[in-house]
């Protein structure tokens, strides 16, 4: 197996919202990721300028055998709510049923902030095992780490000792910032992910 095929089986596609409501639920997604040995892959880890935004997508889900897709946010209270998520999701499905004998391996993990929401602007996902968080990033982390545990050989702790291990790196981030002169808050997505592996791996 070459390198691109195995950062392949390891890589875990994000669609979630980026907003600073959702900051506290993303760092949680992404550092229980990384906790349970894969890789996370989202559209915050590049800012190329000449690449339309839906090209990166459908590359980073043409190289991510995993999809986390969380639909939260879309608020169907809005007269004109964003659909980015709901149509990222349909593309990693699409990608999974009409790509390549290499996508359709592909598996995903819906999440939700309550049981069924969905059904109120996506009734076609009926009958999908779709996982509620409820806003909570303790109940979020369980979602994902339960998720990747079926997709792993590997022994990884279970979702109480990530949470565990989440609460403590969140407490030591601003000295490991401090170190490299960076500010939590000005953290980018590779430089947070740098941050969360060397500490788990120390």
């Amino acid at each position: 197996m070459n390198q691109i095929e195995e950062d392949y089986n390891l890589n875990v596609f994000i669609n979630c919202p980026f907003d600073t409501q959702y900051a506290a639920l993303f760092n949680a997604m992404v550092f229980t990721i990384i906790a349970c040995g894969f890789i996370p892959r989202c559209a915050k880890e590049e800012d190329d300028s000449d690449e339309i935004r839906i090209q990166k997508i459908v590359r980073l889900i043409g190289n991510s055998k995993y999809g986390i897709h969380d639909l939260s946010r879309v608020d169907t209270s809005a007269k004109l709510p964003r659909f980015n998520m709901p149509l990222e999701l349909g593309i990693f499905m699409g990608c999974l049923h009409f790509g390549s004998d290499l996508h359709s391996s592909k598996k995903y993990l819906i999440l939700e902030s309550e049981e069924f929401r969905f059904r109120q602007f996506i009734s076609d996902l009926s009958g999908q095992d779709i996982k509620s968080h409820n806003g909570d990033e303790r109940q979020l982390i369980t979602c994902v780490r339960d998720w990747l545990s079926r997709k792993t050989r590997k022994r990884i702790p279970h979702a109480s000792r990530v949470a565990e291990k989440y609460g403590r790196f969140n407490d030591d981030l601003p000295q490991l910032c401090e170190l490299d002169e960076w500010t939590v808050s000005e953290l980018t997505f590779l430089e947070y992910c740098g941050l969360a592996s060397a500490w788990l791996r120390t």
